[in-house]
C-alpha cells in the first residue's frame, strides 16, 4: 500500500517518483490488457492513488457486458475505469496534458478508439451508478463524468481531461490527483473542475469571513458575590446522586407512580429473599438441605431490570432504594454491591475477566473490609474443600503436621482466587447467604454506555451468577437497549422482573432542588460558622440565601419556557438539566445578583427571556462561544468541510421532525441513513456534505442513532430527531435571540452580504438588529437557492415549509422594523 496519508498528495507524489522506473521498465514485457492492468494500471491506483484492493471489483457483469474496473467508497460505486491495452492507441498522444476536451468533440470521437471506449464507459455507469469514469492504456488517461445524476445534460456534452503520457501525470499530477485520488473523490472535488471546464460559474471560496472573530470570545468579568453564588449552584445543582449528601438524595428525588410501584415491588422481592435465608437460619440441616436444593431446582432468586430513558435517574434510584426507602429491618439483612461497568474499557474479548476481578474486589472489601477474609473465614468459604483434603490427599500431612498442611492450604486457596475468581466469587456470594444469613443484591450499573454485544456480555456474566446462586441481580438500562437485547434473544431466553422509570419533568427536579433548598433556610442557625451552608463552603448571608432561592423561583418557575427549553436542549437528561441550569444562574447575563439586591431592597426588578437565552446560547461570554456550548450549537455552520446550503442541518431536522410527527410513537419515527442520503440528493444536496453534517449532528445531540452507543454516522443505520434538535429547528427557523447570536460567527461567503451587515454599526441599535436579521436570513435563503432544486412533491412539502417560515419570519422583522422607524 501506499505510504501516502489519507489526503497527502506530497506522500502520493513521491510515490510517483518512485514508481516510473519500474513502469517504463515493465511497459516493454506487456503483451495482452491483463498484462496491462497487472503492471500499469493496477500499481498507479494502489500504489500512488491510495485505493485498497478492497475497493476494486473486476469484471463484474453490469447486463451488457463486463466492466474492467469498478471503485467504491463505503460499497457504494464511485468511478468506472474500462482498460485498454497498452499497444492500443487513445489518439490524445499530441493533445495538450491536464486541459479540458469535449468529450463528442474532434479529439474524442475518433473510433474506434477512445470514443468507443468512452461511450462503454458511459454505459457501466449507467449500470453501475457511479459518476466518475476513465479509459487508459497505462501511458493515456481519459478523465471524465460518466453519469450526469439528473441534471438533465447530455452525458456526451460533457467535458474530459486528458494525460498523453507518464511524464504529463508527473508534470500535472495536482490535477490528476485531485481527478481520481481516493482521498479526492471520497470528497468529490473532481466535480469542481467539471463544472469549471463547463463554464458553471463556480463562486470563488476566496472570500469567507465571519463578523467576529469565532475565537475572539471572552469571559464577561462577574461580581464577588456572583461567584458566591456560582458555589451555591455548584453544591446543589452540579450533582444528582448525592453521594456526599445524602439527605440531598433522600429529598431531591423525584418520585413517580413508577418509581413508587418499583420501590414497592423491589420491597417485596429483597423481603422474600430475605425471609429464605431468615428461613435457612432456623431450620435442622435435613431441612436447610431441602431448602437449598428447592432454592436451586427452582430457581429462587431474583434479576431486575431497571428500565428508564437516559437521565431518568436510575443509579440515583438504586443509591436512595437501598438507603432510604428499603425498611430498616430488610436493610439489615441485605448487603449490596454495586460495580459501575461504565468505568470498564468497554473490550468484549477481557469484559469477564474485567467483571471476575472488580467484583472479586468489591465484594471482599463489601464483607471483609481492607484487610481482606481471615483465614478462618476463608477455611469456611472452602470447607468442602478443606474436609476433602484432610480425608483425601492431605490425610497424613494434616495429622503428622498442621501448620504446614494449613499453609499449604492458605497458599491453594490464594491460587484459586487468582486462577479461578469465579469460583472465588460464588463462595463469598454462598458465604453472604449460609454464613452470614444475608441477601446478595449485586448491581451491574451503567451497562448501556457499551454496544449491544458488550452488554450482552455482561447480562451472561450476571445471568451465571443468577442460575447458581441465591441472590438479587439488578441490572439498569435504557428503554432502548432494553428493546434491542429483547430483540436479540439476550432478554428472551430468561425470567425477569422490569420496571420502567419515565424520566422526571425538568421543571419539576429544578423545583424540587429549590424546595430543598427553602427548607434548609427555614432551619438554619444564624451563628457564624455553623448551619448546613457553613459546611459547604457557602459564606453568604441568610437574608442573601433567601433571596437567591426567590431569584431561582423567579427564573425557573415563573418565566415563560425556560424549563423546556432546558430541558429540550439537555435532550431530558436529569444531569445536563441541572448542569445547564448551574450554567445560567452564572451567567452574568442574568445579571441574578441585581434581582437578589432587588428583593432584599424589597423593589422590583425582571429578568427577560431574552436575557436568560443569551444566557442559555452565550453562558459567560461576550458572543456565541462556538465550540465551547454544549448544549447549543450554530446549525448554520455545523460542518464547512464541504461546501453546501447552510440551511443543511435544518433541512435535515425538519426530515427527521417529519418522519417522527408522521409516525409519533413508534420504531418508524427512525430514518434510515441512507434514505436521508437520497432525499437530499434529490434536492441536489451532496451526499458528502449531508453525512458530515449528520455526524456533527449525532456526536452534537440533535439526533440520535438506533443504537445509542454508536456514533460514528458510517456506522449508523437508522436515526432519530432529538429533543435537543427539535428546540434547534424552532430557534434556528423563527428566534430573533438566537439567530442573532449566530449571525455574528457564522461565515458568510458574499462579500456585499457582509458589508452591508458590517455598515449597520452607525444605525439606532433596535432598528440595526432588526436589519441585520432581515439581511442575514435573505442571505440564508439565497445561498440555499444555489444549491438546492425545490421539488413539488407532498414528500418534500415539510422542506417547503422550513422555507416559507423563514419567509415568514423576514417578513415579520421587516413590518416590525417599519413600525419601529415611524415612532
Amino acid at each position: 500500500m501506499s505510504s501516502q496519508n489519507a489526503d497527502g498528495i506530497d506522500a502520493a507524489y513521491k510515490d510517483l517518483k518512485n514508481l516510473l522506473p519500474d513502469l517504463q521498465r515493465w511497459v516493454t514485457t506487456i503483451s495482452n490488457e491483463q498484462d496491462t492492468r497487472l503492471k500499469m494500471i493496477d500499481p498507479i491506483f494502489i500504489r500512488v492513488l491510495g485505493w485498497d484492493p478492497s475497493a476494486i471489483a473486476t469484471e463484474e457483469y453490469t447486463g451488457e457486458g463486463f466492466v474492467d474496473y469498478k471503485f467504491s467508497i463505503d460499497d457504494r460505486a464511485r468511478m468506472v475505469v474500462e482498460a485498454k491495452q497498452d499497444g492500443t492507441d487513445l489518439g490524445i498522444a499530441k493533445r495538450t496534458p491536464g486541459k479540458p476536451y469535449k468529450l463528442d468533440g474532434p479529439v474524442l470521437r475518433q473510433k474506434p478508439l477512445p470514443l468507443d471506449g468512452i461511450i462503454q464507459a458511459i454505459r457501466y455507469c449507467g449500470a453501475k451508478n457511479a459518476e466518475l469514469a476513465c479509459v487508459t492504456n497505462g501511458r493515456e488517461w481519459i478523465i471524465f463524468r460518466g453519469s450526469r445524476l439528473g441534471d438533465g445534460r447530455d452525458t456526451l456534452n460533457g467535458m474530459a481531461f486528458i494525460f498523453p503520457t507518464l511524464e504529463s501525470v508527473e508534470k500535472n499530477f495536482t490535477l490528476f490527483f485531485d481527478l481520481i485520488g481516493r482521498s479526492r473523490v471520497e470528497k468529490y472535488i473532481f466535480r469542481a473542475y467539471f463544472q469549471e471546464a463547463e463554464g458553471q460559474i463556480i463562486r470563488a471560496k476566496s472570500f469567507s469571513r465571519t463578523l467576529w472573530a469565532i475565537n475572539g470570545y471572552r469571559l464577561i468579568e462577574r461580581s464577588p458575590l456572583s461567584q458566591d453564588i456560582d458555589r451555591v449552584m455548584t453544591t446543589f445543582f452540579r450533582r444528582i446522586s448525592g453521594d456526599d449528601d445524602p439527605e440531598m438524595l433522600a429529598k431531591c428525588f423525584v418520585t413517580t407512580k413508577e418509581s413508587q410501584l418499583a420501590d414497592e415491588r423491589l420491597i417485596r422481592i429483597t423481603d422474600e429473599l430475605a425471609t429464605r435465608v431468615r428461613d435457612l437460619d432456623t431450620n435442622e440441616a435435613t431441612a436447610l438441605t431441602q431448602v437449598i436444593k428447592r432454592i436451586h431446582e427452582t430457581q429462587r432468586n431474583e434479576f431486575v431490570l431497571l428500565v428508564g430513558t437516559k437521565g431518568a435517574g436510575k443509579s440515583t434510584f438504586m443509591d436512595r432504594f437501598f438507603r432510604y426507602v428499603l425498611p430498616k429491618e430488610v436493610q439489615d439483612v441485605c448487603i449490596v454491591a454495586r460495580l459501575d461497568v461504565g468505568n470498564s474499557h468497554g473490550d468484549t474479548e477481557t469484559v469477564v475477566q474485567w467483571l471476575d476481578r472488580c467484583l472479586l474486589d468489591e465484594l471482599e472489601q463489601t464483607l471483609f473490609g481492607e484487610g481482606g477474609p481471615t483465614y478462618e473465614e476463608l477455611q469456611g468459604m472452602y470447607f468442602d474443600e478443606y474436609t476433602r483434603w484432610i480425608r483425601g490427599p492431605h490425610k497424613f500431612l494434616y495429622e503428622t503436621n498442621k501448620t504446614e498442611f494449613k499453609e499449604i492450604f492458605g497458599t491453594h486457596i490464594d491460587n484459586r482466587r487468582e486462577q479461578h475468581p469465579e469460583d472465588y466469587i460464588r463462595r463469598m456470594i454462598r458465604h453472604i447467604v449460609f454464613s452470614r444469613r444475608k441477601v446478595p443484591c449485586l448491581v451491574f450499573d451503567n451497562t448501556d454506555h457499551f454496544s449491544i454485544r458488550f452488554q450482552e456480555k455482561v447480562f451472561q456474566y450476571a445471568r451465571s451468577i443468577y442460575e447458581s446462586e441465591m441472590c438479587l441481580v439488578l441490572i439498569p438500562i435504557t428503554d432502548k437497549t432494553s428493546w434491542q437485547l429483547s430483540q436479540q434473544g439476550a432478554l428472551q431466553s430468561f425470567d425477569n422482573e422490569a420496571f420502567f422509570l419515565p424520566t422526571p419533568q425538568p421543571r419539576i427536579v429544578v423545583e424540587r432542588r429549590i424546595s430543598f433548598l427553602e427548607d434548609i433556610l427555614k432551619n438554619e442557625r444564624r451563628e457564624k460558622g455553623k448551619g448546613y451552608f457553613f459546611g459547604k463552603g457557602i459564606q453568604l448571608s441568610l437574608d442573601d440565601l433567601q433571596g437567591f432561592v426567590t431569584c431561582l423561583q423567579h427564573v425557573f418557575l415563573e418565566t415563560g419556557s425556560v424549563s423546556s427549553w432546558i430541558g429540550n436542549l439537555a435532550n431530558n437528561d436529569i444531569r445536563r438539566c441541572l448542569h445547564l441550569s448551574r450554567e445560567i444562574v452564572a451567567s452574568p447575563y442574568l445579571r441574578v445578583v441585581d434581582l437578589l439586591k432587588a428583593f432584599i431592597a424589597k423593589s422590583g426588578y425582571q429578568i427577560s427571556e431574552f436575557d436568560i437565552k443569551r444566557a442559555i446560547i452565550r453562558k459567560g461570554y461576550n458572543i456565541y462561544p462556538t465550540g465551547q456550548n454544549e448544549f447549543v450549537q450554530n446549525v448554520f455552520a455545523l460542518n464547512t468541510e464541504v461546501e453546501s446550503t447552510p440551511l443543511l442541518c435544518l433541512r435535515i431536522l425538519r426530515l427527521l421532525r417529519d418522519a417522527k410527527h408522521h409516525e409519533a410513537g413508534g420504531l418508524e419515527d427512525y430514518v434510515i441513513i441512507e434514505q436521508t442520503l437520497d432525499y437530499l440528493q434529490a434536492l441536489n444536496i451532496d451526499r458528502r456534505a449531508t453525512l458530515l453534517c449528520l455526524d456533527a449532528m449525532l456526536k452534537t445531540g440533535l439526533c440520535y442513532s438506533y443504537d445509542p452507543t454508536i456514533q460514528d454516522i458510517h456506522k449508523v443505520d437508522k436515526i432519530q430527531i432529538s429533543t435537543s434538535g427539535h428546540q434547534h429547528l424552532l430557534w434556528g427557523s423563527w428566534d430573533d435571540t438566537y439567530i442573532g447570536s449566530m449571525l455574528k460567527v457564522t461565515p458568510i461567503v458574499n462579500e456585499t452580504v457582509y458589508n452591508s451587515i458590517h455598515s449597520l454599526e452607525t444605525q439606532d441599535k433596535d432598528i440595526r438588529w432588526r436589519l441585520e436579521l432581515i439581511i442575514f436570513m435573505q442571505y440564508l435563503l439565497d445561498e440555499d437557492n444555489t444549491f438546492i432544486i425545490d421539488i413539488d412533491h407532498p414528500a418534500y412539502l415539510g422542506q417547503l415549509k422550513l422555507k416559507q417560515a423563514i419567509k415568514k419570519k423576514i417578513r415579520k422583522l421587516q413590518t416590525d422594523k417599519e413600525e419601529k422607524s415611524n415612532i
